[in-house]
C-alpha cells in the first residue's frame, strides 16, 4: 500500500469536489513498478556472474569451485536484484523505464475501462513510483479542446512531488491545476452520471 487511507481519502474528496462542477471523469492510479524486469534481472545476473567467473580463472580455481562460484554468485546477484529492485532500477536508462512506464499507463487506462465512457471525458493521472514517473492520458473528446501539450506543465510539477514521495501533494496540486480548465470546457451536465469510480486505483 503506497498511501494510507487519509491519503486516499484526501484525493477521492479533490477528485469529487472537481467532478461535482465538470463532466469529465478523474481517475487516479498508482504503482510501485510499471514493469517485473524479470529477463533483465536474469541478463544481468548472468553478465555479472560471467564476469566473476572471468576473475575467480585468473585465480586458477578448481573445476568444481569454479562451478559453485558460478552457482552463488548468479543466486546472490537474482536475490539482490529481485529483493531490491528499486536499486536495480539505476542500471537501467531511464528512456526505457519511462516507456515500460508509459506501456503500463495506456494498458491500464484500458484495463480500468476509461476508454469505454459514454461521454468520452476519461482523464487518468498515472504515477510509477519507482520508475518516478507521472503520464496523464485524456479520452478522444477531451483532446478535442485540450491538446496534450497543456498537460505536460502539470506532469512537470507532479514528477517533482513524486521524486519527494509526496504522492498525495502530487495528485491534489495536479488535480487543481486541471479544474478551471475542466470546468470550463465541461461544465457539469443536468444529468451527469458518475461512469468511474472515484477510488485511488494502487496495482
Amino acid at each position: 500500500m503506497y498511501l494510507n487511507n487519509d491519503e486516499k481519502e484526501s484525493i477521492e474528496k479533490q477528485i469529487k469536489k472537481l467532478e461535482e462542477k465538470s463532466s469529465a471523469e478523474l481517475v487516479a492510479v498508482i504503482t510501485d513498478f510499471s514493469s517485473s524486469y524479470n529477463l533483465l534481472i536474469l541478463i544481468f545476473s548472468l553478465v555479472f556472474t560471467f564476469l566473476i567467473s572471468l576473475i575467480s580463472l585468473y585465480f586458477n580455481a578448481s573445476t568444481i569451485m569454479f562451478f559453485e562460484i558460478q552457482l552463488s554468485t548468479f543466486a546472490f546477484f537474482i536475490l539482490m536484484f529481485h529483493n531490491f529492485k528499486q536499486y536495480f532500477l539505476y542500471l537501467l536508462p531511464k528512456k526505457y523505464k519511462y516507456n515500460k512506464a508509459s506501456k503500463k499507463a495506456k494498458e491500464e487506462f484500458i484495463n480500468q475501462g476509461l476508454y469505454d465512457t459514454q461521454t468520452k471525458l476519461a482523464i487518468m493521472f498515472f504515477v510509477s513510483i519507482e520508475e518516478k514517473y507521472v503520464e496523464i492520458i485524456t479520452d478522444k473528446n477531451v483532446k478535442e479542446k485540450i491538446d496534450d501539450t497543456y498537460w505536460q506543465e502539470i506532469v512537470n510539477e507532479f514528477i517533482k512531488d513524486v521524486k519527494n514521495k509526496e504522492f498525495t501533494q502530487g495528485y491534489e496540486k495536479a488535480i487543481k491545476n486541471c479544474s478551471e480548465i475542466l470546468i470550463n470546457n465541461f461544465p457539469i451536465e443536468k444529468n451527469d452520471k458518475n461512469e468511474l469510480s472515484n477510488e485511488v486505483i494502487e496495482l
